[in-house]
């Protein structure tokens, strides 16, 4: 008999995926299908989906898990659908931690969150505790398929600056803050860690952001200050804006790394797992992967909130249906599989497609591709892809500029095979899926310019030698030129959610002027 389990998370960057036995067989957030970025609620657009794929009914389930942060979560919507059983939860930081653990290695491994805040101790289970402390940060040990919780903090709520909203002495919080000061959004952390690359160091910032590591964990309330609202965002070429982000991203590498050898060194425990919105700061996992008392770091490609759906999945697995064996996972995790809208009259041979995709970058033309189920999580890793060359800057101004028209400063990442990497960096990555910034060594960023960020790093996907598509053209694009990495950007238009259905590649694709389209082993010509 399978077990088949439903995972739904309800807050914001709403999501729901279907775990049937051990194998995450399905993933989607909310936004791909109504194409609201982070869009929030209850996901049952991505419910009706997972199933419809399946080939399954409500009362094939088992059990629905839920989760969110609602005041009164409730199980009525999914019982009213023909859903049998219905549980609910508001554990933020263990769902993290379990969809973290669905990368763990061999062994024991240590699982940190550290995102901007959690849950109250009573969502955890504590009764009668303060209702205003959340968590900022949670240290599990995994092994075997069982967490066991080591250490968590929590710190009040308190007033924004200035007043406004609220704040919590956490770094999740903290880079929120200076997102919403130099950006106008809380949603701009990506952009926020690009931008510390460009800090001069001319503005001089209350010294140091965080307390620690021999006094209480919090936030210097001088650093706030600088934080306070204003009726506009400073915007990225502001002469003070680069040095915040400078500011807070160091001061997020110095406690991460502190804090990650403290850990290690206490619990005799070298393998480490990143979850919560914390761990999708590339340059910090990146670093993290080459600190000397750490020999493996990973990252679930669903760190953020998006991935509490599968982490509510997997704690059920665990903790209600005793299955404990490791965890089956595949990039592809889309419901909206584009094979099958394809007619198989159109189809080319993978390899013939693999060659006249290598071809077209060769000749320096940009690329859509769109194949099987899209990725989970913000990284596109070949599913949903922009793909180009790297070997000169007017790639990547192209694409900023004209394609995916952001700020000039923003990196794109890269896809190189396995075999290849030391070729780009000497570096060890925190991971495959493009979580991880690597420094590029010289010759790399020579030929590779338009990858190379302006702190000489790049975040790299790395290609297994499977035979798939990623595979194939690599090994053309180097047989054709010599050149082993390209550009891999997300397929999407500026502002909007990456593509999920072959109509909205077909929309976009158009929109933003690619060249060609790539899917499931058609290739058609956009531009002339």
């Amino acid at each position: 008999m399978s077990t088949r389990i439903l995972g739904v998370h309800a807050g914001p960057d709403a999501s729901a995926c279907l775990l049937v036995n051990n194998r995450l067989v399905a993933s989607v957030a909310r936004e791909r299908l109504t194409r609201r970025k982070h869009d929030g609620g209850e996901p049952l657009e991505c419910v009706d989906a997972l199933l419809a794929a399946a080939g399954l009914k409500a009362g094939d389930i088992d059990l629905v898990v839920r989760c969110g942060r609602a005041a009164a979560p409730s199980p009525a919507a999914y019982e009213a659908i023909g859903f049998a059983r219905v549980q609910t939860t508001r554990r933020h930081h263990l769902l993290h931690a379990y969809a973290a653990s669905v990368m763990a290695p061999p062994g024991r491994a240590l699982v940190m969150v550290v995102d901007g805040q959690g849950c109250s101790p009573e969502d955890n289970g504590f009764q009668g505790r303060d209702a205003a402390l959340r968590e900022v940060e949670s240290v599990y040990l995994h092994e075997q398929g069982r967490l066991t919780e080591l250490d968590k903090i929590y710190r009040p709520l308190a007033a924004g600056p200035g007043g406004s909203g609220v704040a919590i002495d956490s770094l999740g919080e903290a880079y929120a803050a200076v997102s919403r000061r130099v950006f106008g959004s809380s949603q701009a952390a990506g952009k926020l860690m690009a931008l510390a690359a460009l800090a001069t160091g001319a503005q001089r910032l209350p010294e140091p952001l965080l307390y620690g590591p021999d006094t209480p964990f919090a936030l210097n309330p001088d650093w706030l200050a600088c934080l306070a609202p204003s009726p506009q965002p400073l915007g990225w070429q502001a002469p003070r804006a680069a040095d915040l982000a400078a500011g807070v991203q160091r001061s997020l590498e110095g406690y991460m790394a502190w804090r990650t050898r403290e850990l290690a060194r206490r619990h005799q425990c070298s393998q480490l797992l990143l979850g919560g919105g914390v761990a999708l700061n590339c340059k910090n996992n990146g670093l993290l992967a080459n600190a000397g008392w750490l020999s493996r770091v990973d990252i679930f490609p669903a760190a953020g909130n998006d991935g509490l759906a599968v982490g509510a999945a997997v704690m059920a697995l665990r903790e209600i249906f005793g299955d404990h064996r490791p965890l089956q996972y595949q990039v592809s995790q889309g419901p909206c599989v584009i094979e099958q809208v394809i007619e198989q009259a159109d189809r080319q041979t993978l390899q013939h497609a693999a060659d006249a995709l290598a071809q077209r970058l060769a000749q320096g033309r940009v690329v859509g591709v769109v194949q099987g189920g899209s990725e989970f999580g913000p990284r596109a890793l070949g599913y949903r892809s922009i793909l180009s060359a790297a070997t000169d800057l007017a790639f990547k101004t192209r694409i900023n500029e004209q394609i995916k028209r952001r700020e000039p400063f923003r990196p794109f990442g890269g896809i190189v095979l396995v075999s290849r990497l030391a070729q780009l960096t000497p570096d060890r990555l925190a991971g495959p899926h493009m979580l991880s910034a690597a420094r590029m060594n010289e010759p790399a960023r020579a030929s590779y310019p338009a990858l190379a960020h302006l702190d000489g790093t790049v975040r790299l996907q790395l290609v297994e030698e499977d035979g798939g598509l990623l595979h194939r053209v690599l090994q053309a694009y180097e047989a054709l030129t010599g050149r082993v990495a390209l550009i891999n950007t997300s397929f999407n238009a500026c502002d909007e959610p990456i593509v999920e259905t072959l109509a909205q590649a077909r929309a976009c694709a158009a929109a933003i002027g690619l060249d060609h389209l790539y899917a499931q082993g058609h290739l058609e010509n956009l531009r002339p």
